[in-house]
C-alpha cells in the first residue's frame, strides 16, 4: 500500500525527491506547528483544566523541536543534498578532497535520524498523556482542536519518517557512495 501512495517519491531522482519532502512535508509542518502554538494559547487562554496543562506543555515543546528540526532540515541537510547530487553529477571523488570531508558527510545522516528518534520519544509521551475525549468532562472546543491539529500533525511526521528512511536516506547514501565519501 505505501508503495502505491508514495510512487511519485520512490521514482523522483535526488534533487526532485528533496523538493518534493521540503514542498509536501517540511512546509506543512511548520505550518503545522504555528497552527499548534496559536491552539495552545488559545487552550490557555479558555482556562484549561489542569488536566490538560500537561498535554498543552507537550505540544508546545513538541512544535518548538518540530520547528527546529524541519528548519535543520531546510537550512542545512537541504543544501547538503543538493550540493551532494551535484557532486555525483560532476564525478567528485572525496578520495583526492583535500578537506577530509568524510566526517561531515556522516554527521548530516546521524542528525536526520537523531531527529527522528527525538520527535518519536516526544509523539509517544503525548498520546500517553492524552486525555480521552469520551469522559464525562466537557472539554473546551480549541481543546478538541488542538487534539486533532496533533493528530494531524502525528500522520504527517509518520509519512515523513517513512519516506525519509525509505527513500531519502538510501539515495544519500548512494550518492556518498558514488563520490566515495
Amino acid at each position: 500500500m505505501a508503495t502505491v501512495l508514495f510512487s511519485q517519491y520512490r521514482h523522483s531522482d535526488l534533487d526532485d525527491l528533496v523538493q518534493k519532502l521540503n514542498n509536501d512535508y517540511y512546509n506543512v509542518l511548520k505550518g503545522l506547528c504555528v497552527n499548534v502554538s496559536n491552539l495552545s494559547g488559545r487552550v490557555l487562554a479558555d482556562g484549561a483544566h489542569s488536566s490538560t496543562n500537561l498535554y498543552v506543555s507537550l505540544a508546545t515543546k513538541l512544535t518548538e523541536q518540530i520547528d527546529e528540526l524541519i528548519g535543520l532540515r531546510q537550512d542545512v541537510i537541504l543544501p547538503y543534498i543538493k550540493d551532494l547530487s551535484v557532486k555525483k553529477v560532476e564525478g567528485h571523488d572525496c578520495r583526492n578532497c583535500s578537506g577530509g570531508c568524510h566526517v561531515e558527510h556522516n554527521a548530516y545522516l546521524f542528525n536526520l535520524k537523531d531527529s527522528h528518534k527525538r520527535i518519536k520519544e516526544i509523539l509517544f509521551r503525548l498520546q500517553t498523556v492524552a486525555l480521552p475525549l469520551y469522559s464525562d468532562m466537557d472539554y473546551p472546543a480549541s481543546y478538541k482542536t488542538l487534539r486533532n491539529e496533533m493528530m494531524i500533525m502525528d500522520t504527517v511526521l509518520t509519512e515523513l519518517f517513512y519516506l525519509e528512511e525509505a527513500n531519502l536516506i538510501p539515495r544519500v547514501l548512494e550518492a556518498q557512495k558514488a563520490i566515495h565519501a
